[in-house]
């Protein structure tokens, strides 16, 4: 027999008799509790309240940790697709950088060019103005209002046989 002193439980004693029964010389477990029933049911009903709220908060915890996980997936699937954008934006600013190297390129030519038919232009206008008659020794603000109606009668004046 023996007798173990649960301290911890008011001082309650438990006996473990140990013995030869009756059942073909097999032992049997008999166990005598000299305890208070009532605190015995009021630790079984914490322990199992302990199991209820572990439960529980391991469900929870299941639950939040499949929830979390979802979250990790989407954020997961989110980077891929912002990698893959940023990989296809890189290489659109590639190209659009090599379309801006060209366009700079041809502006530089364009401008060019333009200096040139400028300058064509402005030798244009001057050697065209070299054609225009001048006349000399007239004073000016004779003409009036009209210089060609001017300049037709002095001509018809100077040249009779202008006046057929």
């Amino acid at each position: 027999m023996r007798t173990t002193d649960i301290s911890a439980m008011g001082g309650q004693q438990l006996v473990d008799n140990d013995m030869e029964g009756s059942n073909g010389g097999m032992k049997s477990d008999t166990c005598a509790v000299s305890t208070d029933s009532g605190m015995l049911q009021s630790i079984f009903n914490s322990i199992k309240e302990f199991q209820t709220e572990t439960w529980i908060e391991s469900r929870r915890a299941r639950v939040a940790t499949k929830r979390l996980q979802g979250a990790v997936r989407k954020v997961a699937k989110s980077c891929t697709e912002i990698e893959a954008k940023l990989g296809s934006m890189d290489e659109r600013i590639v190209v659009v950088k090599e379309d801006v190297d060209i366009l700079k390129q041809q502006n530089a030519t364009q401008e060019g060019q333009l200096t040139d038919i400028m300058w064509k232009l402005e030798d244009f206008e001057n050697r065209q103005r070299r054609n225009n008659l001048r006349f000399l020794g007239i004073k000016e603000g004779l003409e009036g209002n009209d210089i060609r109606v001017y300049m037709i009668k002095l001509l018809q004046g100077a040249f009779p046989e202008l006046n057929h």
